[in-house]
């Protein structure tokens, strides 16, 4: 049995399911999972650079991840775990977020290709009905809450 973590969009009351891919992303995997011993709460937005993406920030790991089951081309569904320095220009500090991506997208923005690490995957098309709806109502609502807890 897979571990799952929840998604739970605070502005509906929505949640969706993600399965970890700890085969394909191990490391990844475990330091996310650890992260969310204790629930994550952050401000969700869409990533409107990289097409149909919802991202928030998440704390920074204990040690930092290698880039593992990296990928710049997310397919429907997929998560991916971003690591890394912001130019110089707006401060140079570490990023570390997920993208969750509820259609086919990309991960470039304006200061070019971000690999990601592909960790978790939201599976079913019933589940993916649920990120689309979720987008569309960022979209239109605005930047909102969201929870990341693991599900028991």
């Amino acid at each position: 049995m897979r571990k799952q973590f929840e998604i739970v969009f605070e502005k509906s009351g929505v949640t969706a399911i993600a399965d970890l891919l700890e085969d394909e992303a191990p490391i990844t995997c475990e330091d996310f999972w650890e992260t969310l011993a204790t629930p994550v709460r952050d401000t969700l937005h869409h990533g409107w650079e990289c097409g149909p993406e919802m991202w928030c920030y998440v704390p920074a790991p204990a040690v930092e991840p290698p880039y593992e089951n990296s990928t710049v081309l997310p397919e429907h569904g997929d998560i991916l775990y971003y690591h890394f320095r912001q130019p110089a220009a707006r401060d140079a500090k570490m990023i570390y977020d997920i993208g969750i991506y509820w259609d086919r997208g990309q991960s470039k923005i304006a200061q070019g290709w971000i690999a990601g690490n592909l960790f978790a995957r939201v599976n079913g098309t019933e589940q993916l009905r649920l990120l689309r709806r979720e987008a569309g109502r960022l979209l239109l609502e605005g930047d909102g809450p969201v929870t990341l807890r693991r599900k028991q």
